[in-house]
């Protein structure tokens, strides 16, 4: 790993920077749109060009985070600084890898399970969410964490954090909830928007993909497939599903939870595990990564066959059973 970048020399690289590309990751969840356009309006404050790039649609569901803003789609843009938003290696660009991969100048991110891509990076791995770097960079630019900056970094700590409710969450997380609330901003309309606003497509979905739970292990590996099949008889989309991960997670006695999400060719795999099992080495088995307690990869397989690899790499990782 190259030298970890301190906030301050972050900081005064974007200060020195006119032109700014922000990219988020696929799939995006409200930690990568939320850090990302925290740090968009606070560079616009500064008179900076700036964009946001995904190579996936924003979600709908963060809309207010970006109500005026329509995302760019022209690459051709003329690119000065680069800089990566919550996305621990480079293909997780997605789309946008081939273009972007080899040339992002600045990550911000908080995944310890980051490959060191870019040419610089600004590693918070023991931060809940990449909303704190961004906040903490955000004060070293001078800018009070307030208004519309301050929705979008509270989006990003609940949402990673689920709530904070999650092991990740930390003391630093909370004072940061704290002087975001302090600043004025209607935490209460945004749990709202984040956690309490499910449309009928997603509800029923969310019954299918319950009804289909398999469980291993003596009930402590819990599977729950998304198929193509149950996004097509209910409508749902797949940004409504980018959180249903945790589901399997809940149920007593589950150790591992595996979301499958089947797609064309491939299935995108979510684990939340509880300890003692971690999630992230699990995950590596696969070229995956995140987090202790929550990581991703993909498998180019059906979901049966993915359930079958994902289960067999788990019980390596399952504690004995007492006699």
């Amino acid at each position: 790993m190259k030298e970890n970048l301190p906030v301050s020399r972050a900081a005064e690289i974007l200060m020195q920077r006119d032109n700014i590309t922000l990219l988020c990751h696929r799939r995006p969840d409200g930690d990568t749109v939320g850090s990302a356009f925290a740090l968009y309006y606070a560079l616009q404050m500064l008179g900076k060009e700036v964009r946001v790039l995904c190579a996936d649609p924003l979600p709908e569901m963060y809309r207010y985070l970006y109500p005026d803003y329509t995302p760019s789609r022209v690459l051709e843009w003329p690119v000065e600084y680069v800089v990566a938003v919550d996305v621990a290696t480079a293909d997780l660009l997605g789309g946008l890898e081939e273009k972007y991969g080899q040339m992002v100048d600045l990550c911000i991110d908080h995944h310890p399970s980051n490959t060191d891509y870019a040419a610089l990076t600004c590693l918070w791995a023991g931060a809940a969410a990449c909303a704190e770097p961004a906040a903490a960079i955000i004060k070293a630019i001078g800018l009070p964490i307030a208004g519309r900056i301050a929705e979008c970094l509270y989006t990003g700590l609940a949402t990673d954090t689920g709530g904070f409710r999650f092991s990740n969450t930390t003391a630093a997380t909370m004072r940061l909830a704290a002087e975001i609330m302090e600043s004025g901003v209607d935490t209460a309309r945004l749990n709202t928007c984040i956690f309490e606003s499910v449309s009928k497509a997603k509800m029923l979905a969310e019954a299918r993909m319950m009804s289909a739970l398999q469980f291993y292990e003596n009930d402590r590996i819990a599977v729950m497939p998304v198929t193509l099949a149950i996004r097509a008889e209910t409508g749902v989309t797949g940004e409504e599903l980018e959180d249903v991960a945790g589901i399997p997670r809940k149920i007593e006695g589950v150790l591992l939870g595996i979301t499958i999400k089947e797609h064309e060719g491939e299935c995108h795999i979510s684990l939340r595990s509880k300890e003692p099992v971690n999630a992230d080495q699990i995950a590596a088995a696969f070229d995956g990564g995140g987090h202790r307690f929550a990581a991703g990869c993909t498998i180019r397989a059906s979901v049966e066959e993915a359930a079958r690899l994902l289960v067999e790499e788990a019980r390596k990782h399952l504690p004995k059973e007492q006699a």
